[in-house]
C-alpha cells in the first residue's frame, strides 16, 4: 500500500482526486491527512512549488522519507509554468533546504499513453455515459443521412473554446514535437471568417466562464449537438500522448472535427489517417493558423469514412469492459511510477 498525502491548490486536478481511478487503485493506494503517515506528498501544478515549495520543504526535514511527486495531468501547466517541463528528477530552491522533485507528466513516462480511451474520459462516468447514447444515435445514421446534415448544419463551423492570445499560450519545444495550440486555435478562429461561424467562450463574449458552470460538458454537447458542420477539436497543447474529450465531443455531437496531430500522435493511432476516419487534420509545424473555409462542403468519400467512424465510436462506449481495462492499464502504470519514486535508489 502506498501511503499517499495529497497537497496544494490543484489537488482536484490529479488522477487520485477521480472516483474510479480511486476505486480502482483502493487496494494499492491510500490517501492519507498527516505528512506523518505519508509515503508521497503529491503535488499537480509547478504552481504548487511556487506558493507551497517552502513547506513543503519543511515538510521533508521534519519527515526524511517523504517523497515530494508532481503528477501533472496537464501539458499546458508543464510548458506554461515549470522552468524545466521534461526532467523527472528536479530540485528546487527552498527554505530552509533544497526541494527534491519527483516530476510525472505526459512527455516524461507511459502514463497517459492510452490503449483505446483516453486518459482524461476515465476521469468522470458522465463522459461515457453520454457518448454511449450519442454514438448509438449517430450510428444508426446512414451517410446520405450525414451529407444531408452536413448541408444543411446552422453552423458552418463552430469553436467553443477561451480567446488566449498570450505569449504563454504558444510557447513551443519543436525537438520534444510539443507545442502550445492556446494561441494557436484562437488565430484560427479569428481568421475563420467565411460562412457562418460560431465564436463563443471566455474572452469571446460577456458572461460566465464556462467551467463555473455547474456541467459545462453537457452544456457544450447540448449547444452544439446536431447544428454545426465542422467543431474545433484543438487541444490547449500537442503532446503526442495527451488527448483530451474535445475530439470525441466533435464527433458526437456529428461535427468534423478540426484538429492539430503531429505523424506519431496518439489520435492518429486511435482513429486512423483523416482521410479514412473524417476528421480534418492542420497539423504543420511550427503552428500558424490557416485561411480556412468553413463553407467547404463534406465529400461523399468524407461522409462514408465519417460514418464508419461513428460506428466505431459506439462499439467502443458500448463495452464496459473496454473502460475497466483501460483504467486496469492506466492504473498500473501510475502505480508502477509511484512504487519507483518511494524506491531507494
Amino acid at each position: 500500500m502506498i501511503r499517499i498525502l495529497p497537497c496544494g491548490a490543484f489537488q482536484n486536478r490529479q488522477p487520485l482526486a477521480y472516483g474510479p481511478i480511486l476505486a480502482r487503485l483502493g487496494q494499492e493506494v491510500e490517501l492519507v491527512d498527516h505528512p506523518a503517515d505519508a509515503q508521497i506528498a503529491l503535488i499537480s501544478h509547478y504552481m504548487d512549488i511556487e506558493l507551497f515549495g517552502d513547506r513543503l520543504a519543511k515538510m521533508r526535514v521534519r519527515h526524511p522519507d517523504l517523497r515530494i511527486v508532481l503528477l501533472s495531468e496537464e501539458p499546458f501547466w508543464d510548458i506554461g509554468w515549470s522552468p524545466d517541463p521534461f526532467s523527472r528528477d528536479q530540485i528546487f530552491s527552498t527554505s530552509p533546504a533544497a526541494l527534491p522533485v519527483r516530476v510525472l507528466n505526459h512527455q516524461n513516462s507511459a502514463i497517459y499513453r492510452t490503449d483505446r480511451i483516453p486518459y482524461f474520459l476515465l476521469t468522470d462516468p458522465r463522459y461515457t455515459a453520454r457518448y454511449r447514447w450519442l454514438f448509438d444515435r449517430n450510428a444508426g445514421r446512414s451517410v446520405s443521412d450525414w451529407l444531408a446534415h452536413f448541408r444543411s448544419a446552422e453552423w458552418d463551423a463552430a469553436f467553443l473554446n477561451e480567446k488566449r492570445l498570450h505569449d504563454r499560450d504558444r510557447i513551443a519545444f519543436p525537438e520534444q514535437e510539443v507545442w502550445g495550440l492556446s494561441y494557436y486555435r484562437t488565430r484560427f478562429a479569428l481568421r475563420c471568417t467565411r460562412g457562418r461561424v460560431l465564436r463563443t467562450g471566455k474572452g469571446w463574449e460577456p458572461g460566465v466562464d464556462r467551467l463555473q458552470l455547474e456541467d459545462w460538458h453537457e452544456d457544450k454537447l447540448n449547444r452544439l449537438d446536431l447544428r454545426c458542420r465542422h467543431v474545433a477539436a484543438f487541444e490547449n497543447t500537442h503532446q503526442i500522448d495527451y488527448i483530451s474529450e474535445k475530439p470525441y465531443d466533435a464527433f458526437a455531437v456529428g461535427a468534423v472535427p478540426l484538429y492539430f496531430a503531429s505523424p506519431g500522435h496518439g489520435f492518429l493511432r486511435l482513429f486512423g489517417a483523416p482521410e479514412d476516419s473524417g476528421w480534418l487534420n492542420f497539423y504543420a509545424p511550427p503552428p500558424e493558423a490557416p485561411d480556412f473555409d468553413a463553407r467547404r462542403p463534406v465529400s461523399l468519400r468524407e461522409a462514408e469514412a465519417y460514418a464508419k467512424t461513428q460506428e466505431r465510436l459506439a462499439q467502443l462506449f458500448v463495452d464496459p469492459a473496454l473502460l475497466r481495462d483501460e483504467i486496469d492499464r492506466f492504473g498500473y502504470r501510475l502505480v508502477a511510477e509511484l512504487r519507483a519514486a518511494i524506491t531507494p535508489h
